[in-house]
Formats: C-alpha cells, structure tokens, sequence
C-alpha cells in the first residue's frame, strides 16, 4: 500500500516516519528544497538560524511519539532561567522581571494557579489530546465535576485574574495565548494549561535546535525507506470517488494521502462537490502573521534564551491583530529568541525578533518594525551590538513558502468555536482516503501538538487501510 505524504513539515515528516515503520510505502512531496517546513532552519557562513519553533515543551509528548518507534527520544537541555518578562513604553528601559525553573516573580495566588493548572495540564494529557475529541466530550463526568477547575467559558486573561491582580504577573502568563495563535483575551481559559507546561514541566533546547530536530526526523525517514521529492509543489487532487493521484511536475498515485499542507490550499484545489468554499473560509478565526527579523550580531547581548517585550497597552496590540490593522510602533509586543545562551556550540549570536501581526497584511514595511524593536531591545535590556546580517519575513513570505492562507503564521486561532470537536478534521468528509495532519487539526498549534496529531492521523490512516 503506498501512502502519499504531501509537505515536509514537523506533522508530514512524523507521520510518514510512523507509517513506514507500520509497513507502507511512502512517498513525501515538499514544494521547498528541505524538510522542515515552519520549523527549518537556515545559515550563511557564521550565523544560523531556526526559522520557526523554539520553545521545547511538554517532552513526555516527544517521548511517547520516540518510544512507539522505538528509536530513543532526541537530546535536549534544560532551559533556566525559563524567560524574561519587559514592560514599558516604547524605546526606554522599563521593568524585568526574569524566571527561573524555581522562582516565579509574580504576585498573588501562585500556589493555587499551579495547582490548578498541573490539573488542567494533566486530565487533558490523560483524557483528551490523544484522541480526536467530539463534542460529547465535554460531557465527561470529571469535567462537569470540575468546571470551576476545567474552565471552558472564560477566557485566559479572566481565569488568570481569579488568582492575579497585579499588571505585570497577568501579563507574565498572558503572552503564552500568541503562540497558541490567539490573545488571552479571545483564548479559552483551559490553555492555561501552557502555562503549567512551562513552570511546572520546564522548557528545554533540543540538540542543534529545531533544526536538529528535523534532521533527526529526515534522517530516520531516510534509514526507514520513506521516499522524498522537493522542489515537488502539488497544484492539483485528482479524485474520482476517492483521491487517486495528486499532480505536481508529474502525476502521483497512492492508495492513501495525507496533506500536511495548508488546509485552506488544500481544500482549494479539491472539486467543488468535495471542497468546503470560500464562504467557510472567511468565517475562520485566523492566527496571526509575524513580522520576523533574524539578526546575526556582534557584541555583548544581555538576555536569557527567551525574552517577551510587552509596551504601552498591550490590549491595542491584540486589537490591532483581530481587526486586520497594522501594529502601532507605541503599543508594540514582541519576543526574542537568543539561542547562544544555551548553545554554546553556535560560531555566531542569532537573534531572532518575533512580532505578532494580523494576517493579510502582505504589504507591511518590515524594517520599520524590527528597527523600532531592535532598539527597544537594546534599550530595555543595555545590550550592545552591531548587526552583521539580517533577515526579514513577514506575511507574504509565509503565504509564498507555504501557501499559507492569508499569510498566517499559525493557521486557526484557538478560540473555543474552534477548540478541541470545533476544530478541522483529521479525515475528509467525504473522501475516505484522504487525511490531514498539522496546526488547523486537533490538537492545534505547537510542536508538541502537531506531533500528536500526526500520531492521532497516522492510526486512522492504519485503521482505515484494515477495514
């Protein structure tokens, strides 16, 4: 039986490896010239840089996925301090806080939030991620018993409040909401669960960054017989009850496919009958964009691994997201990834600036933006440096590398309408041989997450094949 892998990203790589290993063959076609996807990387002669991920969290998830392949899980460092939190106006110093693995400098109730985080964190790792949830789900008994500690109708930013007042602590375990594609505002309160995976489970680097996880990734697909063709992008489903080939530069026939593409380009090219149209699509709550800047720097950098800068009202950032405006340089929020504080393997300093932008905004002037946070970097942190090389990317490089809709970054936001049964399914309606795998699918966004959806895909894909 041949499987037709379609995108190399962290969800296509993953659950071709885990198909091969269950005996199909399987072929991976990739529209770039690497495996990788959002999450590969880059280099020039000194500075390299991971173009995506880059917060390791929640490591049982990897080692699970390892152990049912039975290759050993890939080898990572703990990350301390966790990150750093800066808060002020735009371009003057500010107030910093920093987070270690055993010291959490916020003020109110943290016992009782860890507590009660750990229990969200844990009766979703044991009751509902590892499988496609359906609405009826959320009828659980130990969820009803619990609604006061499984919250499902209020958002972060208010569960967050039953245990903090104080601005700068809420912000501390609100920024968590952009990486989930959303605000702490519009993010139901159950991610805080995020929260607990970093102060609770810790944050780690894997080895040779998220670049050396793909790799790893790529060359065990590689050892197992998974075929690869790049420079391979599919423009066309061919389907005649069931999908029967996808065309690229040449036609290619499997018995099952899986897109790990984006969802929306996938459905586009799917006849009208089987496709879900452009009026399901513009009722989708997206993630954001991002506006990157990848710097390679000479100099002194004063910062842990991760940093998150937060000025003037963060609120009107996240409007500006959900409203489709483009972001006001005074209330500006933005993260920073500075790899050589835990890799002291690197040659060269990459910094990588990271602000969240709505989506559909492909004329964004990009250096205006990382100017204005480089020297707000600079200034809230005393680092000094000059840059060497940079690198900008922002929505219209997402849509053109990954035919992300609308340039996001991230696909659907994790708003409750599109939660856990809310969200895009793992197999076509109608089309039995076809599957998705990746951030639109349950569980949603993140490493951890599309890494579990590939193992969710991968056993309906076998259970299909033995019907």
């Amino acid at each position: 039986m041949r499987a037709v892998v379609v995108g190399a990203g962290i969800g296509g790589l993953s659950t071709a490896l885990l198909l091969q290993k269950k005996g199909l063959e399987v072929t991976v076609l990739e529209k770039l010239d690497v495996p990788g996807g959002r999450a590969r990387g880059f280099s020039d002669a000194v500075y390299s840089f991971d173009m995506g991920p880059s917060w390791y969290l929640m490591p049982e998830v990897f080692q699970r996925f390892y152990r049912e392949l039975g290759e050993g899980t890939p080898e990572v460092k703990e990350v301390d301090p966790l990150f750093s939190l800066y808060v002020g106006d735009m371009g003057k110093e500010g107030t910093s806080r920093t987070f270690w693995k055993d010291e959490y400098p916020v003020r109110g109730d943290l016992e009782g939030y860890l507590q009660d985080t750990e229990f969200m964190y844990k009766m979703a790792m044991e009751r509902f991620l590892f499988k496609e949830m359906r609405v009826y789900d959320f009828l659980d008994p130990t969820i009803i018993k619990n609604l006061g500690r499984f919250p499902l109708f209020t958002s972060l930013d208010s569960f967050n409040r039953r245990y903090f007042s104080e601005d700068f602590s809420l912000k501390s375990l609100g920024f968590s909401s952009v990486f989930l594609g959303g605000s702490p505002f519009n993010t139901p309160a159950i991610y805080a669960m995020v929260n607990y995976a970093i102060l609770g489970g810790g944050v780690y680097y894997p080895k040779g960054g998220f670049q050396g996880l793909v790799n790893r990734l790529y060359d065990l697909c590689k050892r197992a017989g998974v075929e690869f063709r790049f420079n391979e992008e599919v423009n066309k489903v061919e389907v005649r009850d069931k999908v029967v080939a996808v065309w690229g530069r040449e036609r290619v026939e499997g018995d099952v496919f899986v897109f790990n593409m984006d969802y929306e380009r996938a459905d586009s090219m799917l006849p009208y009958d089987y496709s879900l149209g452009e009026s399901y699509w513009k009722k989708k709550k997206l993630s954001p964009s991002a506006v990157l800047g990848y710097l390679g720097v000479e100099g002194e950098v004063k910062v842990p691994h991760h940093s998150i800068f937060v000025n003037g009202d963060w609120r009107y950032h996240f409007d500006s997201i959900t409203k489709g405006n483009e972001p006001d340089l005074e209330n500006l929020s933005y993260y920073v990834s500075y790899r050589k504080a835990s890799d002291d393997s690197l040659r060269g300093q990459d910094l990588v600036f990271l602000i969240p932008v709505s989506a559909g905004l492909e004329s964004l002037n990009l250096k205006k933006y990382i100017d204005a946070v480089v020297s707000d970097f600079k200034a809230k942190t005393g680092s000094k440096f000059t840059i060497k090389y940079e690198r900008m990317y922002g929505p219209s490089d997402f849509k053109r590398d990954y035919n992300a809709f609308k340039g996001t970054a991230f696909g659907i936001s994790h708003t409750l309408d599109q939660t856990g049964p809310f969200r895009l399914p793992m197999r076509h309606r109608k089309l039995d041989n076809l599957f998705f795998v990746g951030q639109y699918t349950q569980p949603g966004i993140g490493v951890p997450m599309v890494t579990i959806s590939s193992m969710l895909v991968s056993e309906k894909v076998l259970g299909s094949l033995r019907k």
